[in-house]
């Protein structure tokens, strides 16, 4: 029987843990989805350079507001982009690290609706502040 000293498998396990947390797995089921043409974010809406545009997903739609999600080019970063109806300049985009769980993406606004939480997939919402609602698996807006 072959032995295996303690510290050597600590350190193999520790690792993997720490491997693990550098998977840059979004969180977010819909970036794995084949694009559509409503995935497309209007060209008017500018993004950091290391984002993938390509990347974006329409995740909702409410009240004429549409709601993205991107990540950046090596996945480490997730994004919420949230356009109001038209091309003016009230739109919005928030980044995070993609390997936080629960809350990803909290913007917050004096806009109406645009006030907006980007969730990780496995995000129990069962519990929401007042005044916010869930329009979608991953997005909760504040409701003024």
């Amino acid at each position: 029987m072959k032995r295996v000293s303690f510290p050597l498998v600590v350190a193999a396990g520790l690792a993997a843990i720490l491997l693990s947390g550098c998977s840059g797995e979004s969180g977010l089921k819909a970036l794995d989805s084949a694009a559509t043409p409503d995935d497309t974010l209007p060209a008017f809406v500018s993004l950091q350079e290391q984002v993938d545009r390509d990347s974006s997903r329409l995740l909702a739609t409410r009240d004429g507001v549409r709601y993205f999600a991107l990540q950046s080019d090596d996945a480490r970063t997730t994004c919420l982009a949230v356009v109001p109806p038209g091309e003016g300049p009230d739109w919005q985009v928030g980044c995070s690290d993609a390997r936080r769980s629960g809350e990803i993406v909290n913007m917050s606004s004096s806009k109406e609706q645009l006030s907006t939480i980007l969730l990780g997939d496995d995000s129990d919402t069962g519990k929401l502040e007042p005044g916010w609602t869930k329009i979608a698996d991953n997005i909760l807006v504040l409701d003024l």
